[in-house]
């Protein structure tokens, strides 16, 4: 190719690129109009919580939120009571009760329905504990137990110290709160 070809083309490409830029950047552009805002518009922009009281819905209901399933503890979909099963019960030598204990809240400081799914813990695994030493539940002291706070949304904590005669143990309950089972880990105190 000689040089006039050349340049033939690279003006015949500088004239297009032109062409197409032109046509890019001043071809009129569709209008978009913003929506009128009607009633109907301004209850579906707002926020769920404030929506839900403009229409008198309780708060309960507010932000897919279920106030009494949070506070009733583990509720089954079926009208049958789940009853809780155990999954693990095992020693676990890294459990240490004083630093467990300082962590944990208080029996006294938790809401009344975590005090209630406390007890119902407490009783399975002084049976299960019971069962294993063949000692009775009556000759069980409990010195202390509360909840830790947990990450995980699923999961609840709870911790149980207490001497069945023997042996002082402490137990960290790890409860799926999807299903109410429970696993067991336990050190001595």
């Amino acid at each position: 190719m000689n040089q006039k070809t050349i340049l033939a083309l690279a003006v015949i490409l500088a004239l297009t690129i032109v062409i197409v830029s032109g046509f890019y950047f001043f071809s009129t552009k569709p209008n978009v109009q913003k929506p009128v805002q009607t009633a109907e518009t301004a209850v579906r922009d707002m926020p769920v919580s404030e929506a839900a009281a403009s229409e008198g819905i309780p708060a309960a209901e507010v932000d897919g939120i279920d106030v009494e399933e949070l506070t009733a503890g583990i509720k089954q979909p079926s009208s049958v009571q789940h009853q809780p099963k155990l999954l693990k019960f095992e020693l676990d030598q890294s459990l240490k009760a004083t630093d467990t204990l300082l962590s944990m809240l208080p029996y006294a400081d938790l809401p009344e329905f975590e005090q209630k799914n406390v007890d119902k813990y407490q009783q399975l695994v002084f049976a299960k504990a019971s069962q294993d030493t063949g000692k009775p539940v009556s000759g069980f002291s409990l010195q202390e137990h509360g909840a830790l706070e947990s990450e995980q949304a699923g999961n609840r904590y709870y911790v149980y110290k207490f001497d069945n005669g023997a042996d002082c143990k402490i137990h960290l309950v790890s409860i799926d709160l999807e299903t109410g089972d429970y696993g067991v880990s336990y050190n001595y105190c």
